[in-house]
């Protein structure tokens, strides 16, 4: 068994929509960022690199090289998911915690987790998201950025 841990951190500026998990969400801000900014693929990307000691996203897809300017984040964590794969590993679980202010996620929350666990090639009870609020304090608090943590168990596949 092998465990991976994945953080990232984005500036919040206004907007009309945030994605997240590949579903763009109603708000009054959006995530700015080199990819299309999709916090939890990059976290969830990040901590699957991290099981494998394969690096991070960084190594990856490098904000230095335009062919990532926009890239949709679901192809870095597919591509995550295909290395994690060739070492012979499965995901046993993986774990999200989202922080930020707004907007409120739980009416999202099913159709975020369909599309990590399609994506991921796992079931649904093996993918949770939970998010809270930084009570007003920081810069999350200010609605100036968003975070998301991910932590996975990844384990040998003996099928």
């Amino acid at each position: 068994m092998r465990i991976g841990y994945g953080v990232d951190i984005h500036q919040l500026v206004q907007g009309k929509e945030i994605k997240l998990c590949g579903v763009t969400i109603p708000s009054n801000y959006t995530i700015k960022a080199h990819s299309d900014g999709d916090i939890i693929f990059h976290a969830c990307a990040d901590a699957i690199y991290g099981a494998i000691a394969k690096g991070d996203i960084g190594e990856h897809f490098p904000d230095t090289n335009s062919s990532n300017k926009n890239i949709d984040s679901s192809k870095i964590l597919l591509d995550a998911s295909n290395q994690m794969t060739a070492l012979n590993y499965v995901i046993q679980n993986i774990d999200i915690t989202l922080i930020l202010e707004e907007p409120k996620i739980n009416k999202f929350k099913e159709k975020m987790i369909a599309n990590l666990s399609s994506i991921l090639k796992i079931h649904l009870d093996q993918v949770n998201i939970k998010a809270t609020t930084n009570e007003k304090l920081g810069y999350v608090g200010e609605n100036k950025g968003i975070k998301c943590y991910s932590i996975i168990l990844i384990e040998t596949n003996d099928t």
